[in-house]
């Protein structure tokens, strides 16, 4: 019985839940099959029926089911127009809900959208002040312009000081131009004079070779006159006849050996031409004496020496001009290797202005190798 109590009905004209018990109280009704709530019942009592009087016996289910037709016609008949009326008002108030409930959720779209695109106006207000904050405002600008003058100004007074040097640098090559044109013109070409000065000498060796070779005619004793009873110079030697045997080399012609004593001394131009006269001798007796001049402390005493090396086919000419190579002056170092490539044949390069000490060096050993390998066989 307490479970019946609680069980729950709906109103058949507003959908809401009416307990057993408010049928019971008479706070909700059951009339003609369908249930009528405390919710609509209070509403349809304001009216002149028999639910009016809940109290009242004709009030109760039994009254309304048993009275008669006359007595309740009019009631009977506002019923049904009364439970559409409830009837429309509960669609018209589930409509409305619905139709709230859907511009609810419009409003709450609107409204997310609505704070959305404030997010991304804020972001954006955001990004665009991140970027006012880089560009540069105009006190930099002019700061920036004024650096862009003072730059300019300081490039246009360099580029004048470079011009000026450069104008410097040219008027220097000019003179410096001038100065090695003047240097060519005034040069002077040695080798005329030396091809001048050797033929001098020949012509003094043949004067001197006649004036040996004629008879003496004064009188003085001593001087070879017949019948003076003294030997002179033609009884001692022969014109012309060569001097004795030394120690140091075969005897050598007298003209030759007078050349030789010249080689001593302390005038680099009297070696020169002393120098000149054996080598145009072409006489291999003389190697021995021309070798050391190799090393004179003259430059034009050794090249002039080195150049005439390349006559006499010897080995100690090869190792002469061997060491030439190493020399100091470049003309000279330059005239042995011409010198070499001469008597021996052999093309191997050798550059005597070479920047490097070590190429001239390499070079040098180059030619040092090839004479080891060669040397016993040079001029068989």
């Amino acid at each position: 019985m307490q479970q019946d109590q609680f069980e729950v009905l709906f109103c058949d004209l507003c959908g809401t839940s009416v307990p057993l018990v408010d049928l019971e109280r008479g706070v909700a009704i059951r009339h003609q099959a369908k249930t009528i709530g405390a919710c609509c019942l209070n509403v349809l009592r304001q009216g002149d029926s028999p639910l009016a009087n809940p109290g009242t016996p004709s009030a109760s289910p039994a009254s309304l089911a048993t009275a008669s037709p006359r007595a309740g016609g009019g009631e009977s008949r506002l019923l049904p127009i009364a439970v559409f009326l409830l009837a429309g008002m509960a669609a018209l108030a589930i409509f409305l809900d619905q139709k709230l409930g859907a511009l609810q959720g419009q409003v709450r779209t609107n409204q997310e959208q609505t704070v959305q695109a404030q997010r991304s106006d804020s972001e954006v207000l955001q990004s665009v002040g991140m970027a006012m904050d880089g560009v540069a405002r105009k006190a930099d600008l002019d700061a920036l312009a004024e650096r862009v003058v003072a730059m300019e100004s300081a490039m246009k007074a360099h580029t004048d000081q470079v011009a000026q040097q450069v104008e410097t640098i040219r008027a220097g090559l000019g003179a410096v131009q001038q100065d090695s044109r003047a240097l060519v013109v005034a040069s002077v070409d040695y080798r005329p004079m030396f091809d001048e000065l050797r033929m001098q000498l020949q012509r003094q060796a043949t004067a001197l070779a006649d004036l040996r070779a004629s008879p003496i005619s004064v009188g003085a004793p001593g001087f070879g006159v017949p019948g003076s009873g003294a030997a002179g110079p033609a009884e001692a030697a022969a014109p012309g006849a060569p001097v004795a045997d030394s120690p140091e080399g075969p005897a050598l012609p007298e003209a030759l050996a007078a050349q030789v004593k010249k080689l001593g001394d302390a005038d680099a131009a009297v070696r020169f031409e002393a120098v000149d006269a054996l080598i145009s001798s072409k006489n291999l007796a003389v190697l021995p004496k021309l070798l050391p001049m190799a090393r004179d402390s003259d430059s034009f005493v050794r090249r002039l020496t080195i150049e005439g090396l390349r006559d006499f086919k010897h080995s100690d000419a090869v190792e002469a001009l061997l060491a030439a190579l190493a020399d100091t002056d470049v003309s000279v170092a330059d005239t042995a290797w011409n010198s070499l490539k001469k008597l021996t044949g052999q093309k191997i390069p050798f550059d005597a202005a070479a920047p490097s000490k070590e190429a001239r060096q390499r070079a040098q050993q180059k030619w040092q190798e090839w004479w080891e390998k060669n040397k016993a066989t040079f001029g068989s």
